[in-house]
């Protein structure tokens, strides 16, 4: 198969991206975990509830890319915490599965940990000129609208 000039600086591109979007995750404050932190798919979870407000278990599972026990630990993690960040109730339209809601608590660390990370960002996007910013955002929004929100499935 020969590649074009263009898929060359598509996949160039998304190496440049995808080094970007590491530095990123890299740079953000990290040291050690305190008793009682979010881990990054603690958060994953709680950022799929954030924004579908109710999931089934297994479609949280699905969209984080884990095995189940993986998925009953991150679960029980999250519900056993004082307070717990997340509730879980008997689907009531298929008794076999969970739905899995956020907290006001959840809320809370999501927004906490969402915080704690856009802090290191914007301290990077500060070095931009307005120009620049205005640059990225028109971009961004590109990529927003191919991407879309979190789906399922």
């Amino acid at each position: 198969m020969v590649v074009t000039g263009t898929e060359m600086r598509v996949r160039e591109l998304a190496q440049h991206l995808f080094d970007l979007v590491t530095h990123f995750c890299l740079i953000a404050p990290r040291g050690r975990r305190r008793r009682g932190s979010l881990k990054e798919v603690e958060f994953l979870t709680l950022s799929l509830l954030h924004h579908h407000k109710t999931l089934i278990v297994g479609d949280i599972q699905r969209q984080l890319g884990i095995l189940p026990a993986q998925m009953s630990r991150i679960i029980r993690s999250l519900e056993t915490r004082d307070p717990p960040l997340i509730v879980c109730r008997i689907n009531p339209h298929d008794k076999r599965k969970i739905d899995v809601a956020l907290t006001p608590e959840g809320m809370a660390a999501f927004q906490d940990y969402q915080s704690a990370q856009l802090g290191g960002i914007s301290n990077l996007l500060s070095k931009l000129s307005e120009e620049d910013l205005d640059d990225l955002q028109r971009l961004l929004n590109k990529l927003h609208d191919v991407v879309g929100p979190p789906a399922l499935g």
